[in-house]
């Protein structure tokens, strides 16, 4: 029973992974509004990528070539 449950969790994750997203961005329509939820996702997409290797490397790289200039 529990490995069919696992089962089908992996292969529809991204199912249970959209599912919960949209559940999630409701909630925050219903209690904060359009803007303030935009930006919530909009702070959350800025940590995503500040918290990409590539993406820290790539920042980390043209800090460095401006503060040689």
């Amino acid at each position: 029973m529990l490995e069919k449950i696992i089962e089908n969790f992996i292969l529809n994750f991204k199912k249970y992974l959209y599912a919960i997203l949209g559940l999630v961005i409701g909630v925050l329509l219903v209690e904060y509004g359009m803007l303030k939820t935009i930006f919530i996702l909009f702070l959350a997409f800025i940590g995503f990528k500040l918290g990409d290797r590539d993406f820290q490397e790539k920042l980390k790289k043209q800090i460095l070539n401006r503060l040689k200039d």
